[in-house]
This record gives C-alpha cells, sequence and structure tokens, in this order.
C-alpha cells in the first residue's frame, strides 16, 4: 500500500526491532536474564529453562508474555519478550508466589535491558534521516527506559535528531483502562480476532492510549492521520488500527504467520522485510 507522506500529520515507530537488529542485540540480554533467574531460582533451573523454552517452541501460539493473567503479545515476539515468556512458565511451575512475580519480571528485565548490544539495522540511520528530513513530526513510542533508548538513538546519530521526540515506559503490554476516558476509547472493543491464531487479540492498552492521545492532541490531528510503525502486531499495531490509523509492520524471520496476514490484510496496513519499506510507503 504505497501512499505520500503528506496524506499524515505524524508518524509513531517503535525502537526495539524496529530500527534494531533485534534476535543479534538482545542476545546478552536473554543470557544474563537466564542467568539471573536461574540464580533465583535455584538448582535445577538451567534444566528447567530449556524444557520450558521447548515447550514455547514446540507450540509458540500456546504461549506468550501473560500480563495479570492474560496473554498481551507473541512468544516469539523477540528476545525480551521470550524471555519474559519462558521466565513466566518457570515461575509458575517453581510456584513462585503470585504477589512478587510481576515485580521480579519487571527488575529482571530493566537490570538485564541495558546489556544489550546496540545493533541498528543496516538501513536505520538512513530510514531515520529521511523521516527526520520531512516537515511531518516523528515520535518514537517505546516499552523501554527512555534514557537508555536516547543513548541507543544519539549513537546512531541521525541528522535532524533533535527534531525526534520520544516517549518511553509506554506499557504496550498493559491491557487496562484509560485514566482519562473519552468517547474514543470508550468505542474501543475488548480484543479482536486474527486468522490463524486461536486466541483474542486484546486491545484496550490505556496507557499506550494516553500516550498516543498525547501525539495527536500535539500535531492536532487525530489517529487517522497517523502512521505507527513497529514490528509486533499485537504489542504495536492492533489497537492503533482498530482506533483508525495507518499501521505498518516491519517483519523479520521470526514474525509469526498470522501477524505478517494481520497486517497486510487490514485495510490501513501494510508490511515490509526492512524498515526501508516505510520510506517505499511514504512515496520516500
Amino acid at each position: 500500500m504505497e501512499a505520500s507522506y503528506m496524506q499524515f500529520q505524524c508518524l509513531v515507530l517503535d525502537f526495539d526491532g524496529t530500527f534494531t537488529d533485534v534476535e543479534q542485540e538482545a542476545a546478552p540480554f536473554f543470557g544474563a536474564y537466564r542467568e539471573q533467574l536461574c540464580g533465583e531460582l535455584g538448582p535445577g533451573a538451567d534444566r528447567s529453562w530449556d524444557e520450558a523454552y521447548a515447550r514455547i517452541e514446540q507450540a509458540p501460539a500456546d504461549f506468550g508474555w501473560e500480563y495479570d493473567g492474560r496473554i498481551v503479545a507473541p512468544s516469539q515476539a523477540d528476545p525480551y519478550i521470550r524471555a519474559t515468556a519462558i521466565a513466566q512458565i518457570l515461575l509458575e511451575d517453581y510456584g513462585y508466589d503470585p504477589a512478587g512475580r510481576s515485580d521480579l519480571l519487571e527488575n529482571l528485565y530493566r537490570s538485564n535491558y541495558e546489556k544489550s548490544h546496540t545493533v541498528f539495522r543496516p538501513e536505520a540511520r538512513d530510514v531515520a534521516e529521511a523521516l527526520l528530513a520531512l516537515e511531518t513530526p516523528v515520535f518514537v513510542v517505546t516499552n523501554s527506559h527512555t534514557d537508555a533508548v536516547q543513548k541507543k538513538i544519539e549513537s546512531l546519530a541521525p541528522k535532524g535528531l533533535e527534531k525526534l521526540t520520544l516517549f518511553g515506559n509506554a506499557k504496550k503490554y498493559v491491557v487496562a483502562e484509560a485514566e482519562d476516558r473519552d468517547s474514543r476509547f470508550d468505542g474501543l472493543p475488548e480484543s479482536t480476532s486474527v486468522d490463524g491464531l486461536s486466541r483474542p487479540i486484546l486491545l484496550r492498552r490505556g496507557r499506550y492510549y494516553e500516550l498516543l492521545r498525547e501525539i495527536w492532541t500535539r500535531t492536532a490531528t487525530s489517529p487517522e492521520g497517523m502512521l505507527v510503525c513497529g514490528d509486533i502486531f499485537e504489542l504495536d499495531l492492533a489497537m492503533p488500527a482498530a482506533l483508525g490509523a495507518h499501521v505498518h509492520l516491519v517483519t523479520r524471520a521470526g514474525t509469526p504467520e498470522y501477524e505478517v496476514r494481520a497486517a497486510r490484510n487490514h485495510p490501513r496496513g501494510a508490511t515490509s522485510e526492512d524498515l526501508s519499506g516505510l520510506l517505499t510507503r511514504l512515496g520516500l
């Protein structure tokens, strides 16, 4: 679906996996996360980790990143989510106190994220510079900590970096009501279904919604004037698409086929195998 950048009043991009080669960059994170969790759980946990990983690989659609007891992203979406999905299986198998699981998982993620390498997609800088050269405002909205992502973006050093606005800690995985609800959020359905996935994709992600609303308020637009680009349909794109935004999925070898179909078959959606495909879509 080729369009013109002039039809959009703002461009919103995810960061990890969208600008970066997430499999390469997250390898140190994955190993350190495993080591820390297994140290917490004690002898035999390494073997349990391998067994849980094998269960996910055998039936990836049966597992996922669980938040408040509900799956909010695919189990194999990226190494960060894969580690979380494995950890959640282990914590359940080990009978870890449910009241402390969220804090432990948050600590595991935060304490190991900065151990990741910085490995950008080869085209990342060129794409960033092309987008930042436009008059259209460009935003990055990421679950990761703002400071950590800011350092990575500064290391990429694209021309026009001062025009980029970054929102970290987006909590796209939190399915909850918006604190300041409005008619647009109230109109969101609870979930949507996609071909090839037996479970529903949950849409009412209040924290993420509030950040997107902040963006379309700043840019005097609406979801219909927004293009959102990410590498995980369920996490980055499903809710914006349901709100009326245009969406673009950047795929990689591990992207579930049902996610590719969901983005490709959406009337305002498209996919590409690299980030340069976004420029093609924008007519650049």
